[in-house]
């Protein structure tokens, strides 16, 4: 659930829930400035960053990467010195499995810079989850760098812990992660009641929750979590780091799922009172219902043009909707009732107006130089072209093949983004990146395409300095591999028309947050190349129309 259902939510779950203990009585003995300190709390989580540093750089508005968080976290200390930043998990690898020997070493390489980010970060802790473990306990102990680790029970790690009590200012802070144990609930309940016993007021469960779909798994696991008396659920685990929003269920106890891959921060405002903490609606929630709100709104108006014989009908709910809207605007955010506990979650969105902390700049542009340095000299030891291609199978050509018989889908191709793919990764010195490289050249790994990073040039002149050798996104890249098709000539060895499904191979979530098919694919298809030219007619890259960011 991504709403937030309001004021008799926190009526409700004020009388349904078990009470959580009263402040300790030595609060009160102690002057009135430091009690007033332990009202309040601010914790600060991030979750599946997965193995993401800072973001590729293809989209202008890609959010997230280690400077930001660290600008963030650094400038939100000076006004909450007391703040407690802790790591959900799923921090150093991007998928559960071993990476591939070619992308061993610079994975191994990214892990610990992700690693030593969170110790610039100043984490409270940082629970082990599955895509930690794709290299092995050991180097995930390796790794900690004093940060202590909390294990969800996917694997035994070294020097992990079951619980931890963490100080944010007088308040004790009860941290544990759990998830894959083969009672989970009983896990729960048992680290639950030891943070407790060491007089933790509030404790946070890092969740890591077996299961396909893991937000409706933590979901199913709320029963036992508001049974062991724990205060708020924060996800470790998203399915898809990059595409997975942010998220909440404000039930008993709160459930709290922040988006991965560094994309976001999530903060939470605790106020400390009597009975259990209760999750209290912000003006973002506001804004996400209004959202929703509008979206139906624009879909019934649309119903409405397509069919005029509803139009009394449709007409009626327009109005309700709006109705609920104004009436949404016009009434003052609920407001807790006085002295119980509360908190507000919201979500930070890591944009570049948050500026790049020096420190962890540093950080990132040091494994860059020595990713390339890296790269590089493994290339060298490699054979100077892929391997020629099985019996029967195709092998690229470069554009330099399909120029002869398609000129002017070529010279239109040269005005297109695609033709300037492998500038954009030497305008940010990542060229030498594995995790870059494949989707801003032709064919990488395949027969006739691209297999070492330094050869990328090898292959062809290119048209009108584009597609030099194998560099950029050229013709290939959506079509197949032309081997058989210069020779032919039919379309019976060529992907003519190119699905939606083949763009996505490289505009994914992380890489093209924003990507839209149908608003991008005329800026790559247009007359010259897909459409016929008119008379006089050049080639020319067409607008994705007025929508198009």
């Amino acid at each position: 659930m991504r709403g937030v259902r309001f004021l008799p939510l926190l009526i409700a779950a004020a009388c349904a829930a078990p009470k959580s203990p009263s402040p300790p009585a030595q609060l009160e003995q102690r002057p009135a400035r430091e009690a007033a300190a332990v009202d309040r709390v601010t914790l600060v989580f991030s979750a599946s960053v997965a193995g993401l540093i800072v973001p590729c750089g293809c989209s202008p508005d890609q959010h997230g990467g280690l400077p930001r968080a660290a600008a963030y976290l650094r400038k939100l200390r000076q006004t909450e010195p007391d703040l407690l930043f802790v790591d959900a998990g799923d921090l150093l690898f991007e998928t559960f499995a071993r990476p591939p020997a070619q992308m061993l070493t610079q994975k191994q390489l990214k892990a610990r810079t992700l690693a030593q980010g969170d110790v610039l970060l100043g984490a409270a802790a940082r629970a082990v989850g599955q895509r930690d473990l794709a290299l092995g306990a050991p180097f995930v102990g390796e790794t900690a760098g004093g940060i202590p680790l909390l294990g969800a029970g996917v694997a035994p790690v070294p020097g992990a812990r079951e619980t931890l009590i963490a100080s944010a200012g007088w308040v004790k802070v009860g941290l544990f992660a759990a998830g894959f144990e083969p009672d989970v609930a009983a896990t729960l309940a048992a680290r639950a009641r030891a943070l407790r016993d060491q007089g933790a007021r509030i404790v946070v469960l890092l969740l890591h929750p077996r299961g396909p779909t893991a937000f409706t798994a933590a979901q199913a696991l709320l029963p036992s979590a508001r049974e062991a008396r724990v205060d708020v659920v924060v996800l470790g685990r998203r399915d898809d780091p990059a595409a997975d929003p942010n998220a909440k269920d404000p039930g008993l106890p709160p459930l709290l799922a922040v988006e991965g891959n560094g994309q976001s921060l999530l903060r939470l405002d605790v106020h400390l009172g009597d009975g259990p903490l209760t999750l209290a609606p912000t003006a973002e929630d506001r804004d996400q219902e209004l959202k929703g709100l509008d979206a139906r709104i624009e879909r019934f108006r649309l119903q409405l043009a397509a069919a005029p014989q509803r139009r009394e009908q449709l007409q009626a709910k327009i109005r309700e909707l709006e109705d609920r809207k104004r009436a949404l605007l016009a009434a003052p955010l609920p407001q807790p009732t006085p002295g119980t506990s509360w908190a507000q979650a919201t979500f930070v969105p890591l944009t570049k107006e948050l500026g790049a902390d020096a420190d962890a700049q540093k950080l990132v542009d040091a494994y860059d130089q020595k990713v390339t340095e890296l790269n590089l000299a493994e290339a060298r030891r490699q054979p100077e072209s892929c391997p020629p291609p099985a019996p029967g199978e195709r092998s690229f050509v470069g554009v330099n093949g399909c120029v002869k018989c398609h000129e002017e889908a070529t010279v239109f191709w040269t005005e297109t983004k695609h033709a300037h793919a492998y500038q954009t990764l030497v305008t940010v010195k990542k060229q030498f990146s594995l995790d870059c490289i494949q989707c801003h050249v032709t064919g990488w790994q395949q027969p006739g395409g691209v297999c070492r990073i330094d050869r990328t040039q090898a292959g062809g002149p290119g048209v009108n300095g584009r597609g030099i050798g194998r560099q950029d996104v050229q013709c290939e890249n959506c079509h197949g591999p032309g081997s058989e098709h210069v020779k032919d000539g039919t379309g019976d060895f060529i992907q003519l028309q190119v699905p939606a499904s083949s763009c996505i191979r490289c505009h994914e979530a992380a890489n093209s947050p924003h990507f839209d098919d149908a608003k991008y694919r005329p800026y790559i298809v247009g007359p010259g190349h897909g459409q016929p030219l008119a008379k006089g007619e050049k080639p020319r890259p067409r607008p994705g129309g007025p929508h198009h960011e």
